[in-house]
């Protein structure tokens, strides 16, 4: 169960990589939660596509170059649904790391592989804040 999660960041990052938001979007069920420090949203695909297009924007300004997903813990919670613990990481173009942070995610696999329906972005902010650029800033 731990390699088919690892497959699923594998590609989840990639495709923040490459900026493609429709491969994010099929990646997620929707209606979809997102809680965050103080704030939770809950998105349909447009609303979590613009959310991904702005963290585009966001990581352009701050020289990202590629992601790395490494999936910390997997824990089963009923069948086919698991609480994930990821790992990330913001690379530059020479491969250092900019910033990286922490994210949990609910996962539910219905037959044709794991998509997530919620995550806990605390450690994806507070990573930001600490550069100096919140998200949602326009720095």
């Amino acid at each position: 169960m731990q390699a088919d999660v690892q497959a699923f960041f594998a590609a989840y990052s990639a495709a923040f990589a490459r900026q493609d938001s429709a491969a994010l979007v099929a990646a997620w069920s929707f209606p979809a939660l997102i809680s965050g420090p103080g704030t939770a949203l809950a998105c349909d695909e447009a609303l979590f596509r613009r959310n991904v297009e702005a963290l585009f924007g966001l990581y352009d300004r701050q020289g990202v170059a590629n992601a790395r997903a490494t999936v910390t813990g997997v824990v089963p919670l009923a069948p086919g649904v698991v609480l994930s613990h990821t790992h990330y990481a913001m690379l530059a173009g020479d491969g250092d790391v900019i910033t990286d942070w922490d994210t949990q995610y609910l996962l539910r696999d219905r037959g044709q592989g794991f998509r997530a329906f919620a995550a806990v972005s605390d450690g994806e902010v507070a990573a930001w804040a600490a550069r100096g650029t919140p998200l949602g800033s326009r720095a």
